[in-house]
């Protein structure tokens, strides 16, 4: 079975995105992981990985889910 985890972000300039994990968590089967970007992009500052929005560039922060 495929367990997926879904976290929100916002820039501030108020776009949204969305990090979509999905992930095998049979127990006797290999293990493999997929994440899903929508509405940014994964940029690398300095050693630390970051988002950013594609609208606007501007680095998103961790958000709880929209209505």
């Amino acid at each position: 079975m495929t367990m997926r985890t879904y976290v929100h972000f916002i820039c501030p300039n108020g776009h949204l995105g969305e990090e979509r994990t999905s992930e095998n968590d049979q127990p006797f089967s290999d293990m493999w992981e997929s994440v899903t970007l929508t509405g940014m992009r994964a940029v690398k500052v300095g050693q630390e990985d970051h988002y950013t929005c594609e609208k606007c560039g501007e680095l998103m922060s961790q958000t709880q889910r929209p209505k």
